[in-house]
């Protein structure tokens, strides 16, 4: 990428110096053919003046290229601690959510996940559905009206079971197609081809079941398109919330090749949402809006923990949560908070 970026100044710099030669080896013939026809003053004056000319011109041009040298290592440092910055934002955010999770008691983390497992559950049942699997079927309504306390879901989906299992090949098929569409419009690549390989056992004369295994990798690469041109539009908009969320989306998608033609533009993008983040921040503290303050400034300190932002928010939480609290020593304390100065 720094190759890219100075080429342009490579280029100025060789047009520089290949027209300082051609004007001093003009310059030198001149003064030959002037000496040999009696004109030696002028001669020597002119050999004298574009000689000095040529080394005052070298000279000028070595201090820009070292310029340039010393920009192009500072650019290459510059991306090295930017990769660096992301690499700890991943991890810091991984360890944090781990922590978390940890810490939930069994309670919490059964509430939490409540709503997930519900419909793991009942995403489940009508695979099963497909699959003819009526015993499993069964067992897995028992538990989804038992431990979830839907009844009236159990009894729909025990009226379906009695409906799947008189139905003709035909009829099963076609449901089956209709579950293979779900879990490719719901992004669900890998159950997606699970499903695919549990149906062609089921169904192992039927083209149109055959033809799913294919069919996978294509809507995975239509839809990976589809979030490549959704983030090119983003940026071109200057969407940076848009961009910034398309990049997550994209992160399962893209091979490392992909990820590194990107890099460029979603540093760019994380650089621009902190700068956003920020401005929001401050504006929440100059309002005294310090419940939305605490937010933006959790979430700048989650998703940026190594940005210079991200420290001096830190630094100010305790004085927020004081104030938003409504804390007499807040009240007493300054007048308006303090607002990070710096960018990440």
């Amino acid at each position: 990428m720094n190759s890219i970026r100075f080429s342009g100044p490579r280029r100025l710099a060789a047009w520089v110096a290949a027209l300082l030669a051609a004007g001093w080896l003009t310059a030198v013939i001149w003064s030959i053919v002037a000496w040999f026809d009696g004109l030696s003053e002028p001669a020597l004056v002119v050999f004298g003046v574009s000689t000095g000319l040529l080394l005052l011109g070298l000279l000028l041009l070595s201090q820009v290229l070292l310029q340039h040298r010393a920009a192009n290592l500072a650019f290459r440092n510059y991306d090295l601690l930017l990769d660096l910055l992301d690499l700890a934002r991943r991890r810091t955010e991984h360890s944090r959510t781990v922590a978390e999770n940890s810490a939930l008691s069994d309670w919490a983390k059964k509430i939490v996940f409540r709503e997930k497992d519900h419909d793991f559950l009942s995403d489940a049942i009508q695979g099963l559905i497909v699959r003819q699997e009526w015993d499993a079927v069964e067992q897995f309504i028992r538990t989804l009206e038992s431990e979830f306390g839907q009844r009236e879901e159990a009894a729909q989906l025990r009226a379906q079971v009695a409906q799947a299992r008189q139905a003709t090949v035909e009829e099963r098929v076609t449901a089956a197609l209709a579950r293979f569409e779900t879990l490719c419009g719901a992004q669900k690549w890998e159950q997606a081809e699970r499903e695919v390989v549990r149906l062609r056992a089921i169904f192992p004369g039927d083209e149109r079941i055959s033809r799913l295994t294919q069919q996978v990798g294509q809507r995975r690469r239509l839809f990976k398109n589809f979030l490549l041109r959704e983030y090119d539009q983003a940026i071109r908009v200057h969407d940076v919330d848009g961009a910034h969320r398309l990049l997550f989306e994209l992160d399962r998608y893209l091979t490392p090749s992909e990820a590194a033609a990107l890099k460029e533009s979603a540093r760019g993008v994380f650089k621009a949402k902190l700068l956003q983040e920020g401005v929001q921040f401050s504006l929440a503290v100059s309002d005294r809006q310090f419940d939305k303050a605490l937010e933006v400034g959790e979430r700048i300190c989650r998703e940026f923990p190594n940005s210079r932002y991200a420290r001096e928010i830190q630094a100010m939480m305790p004085h927020l949560r004081r104030r938003a609290n409504g804390s007499p020593r807040a009240a007493q304390g300054q007048n308006g908070a303090h607002e990070p100065v710096g960018a990440a």
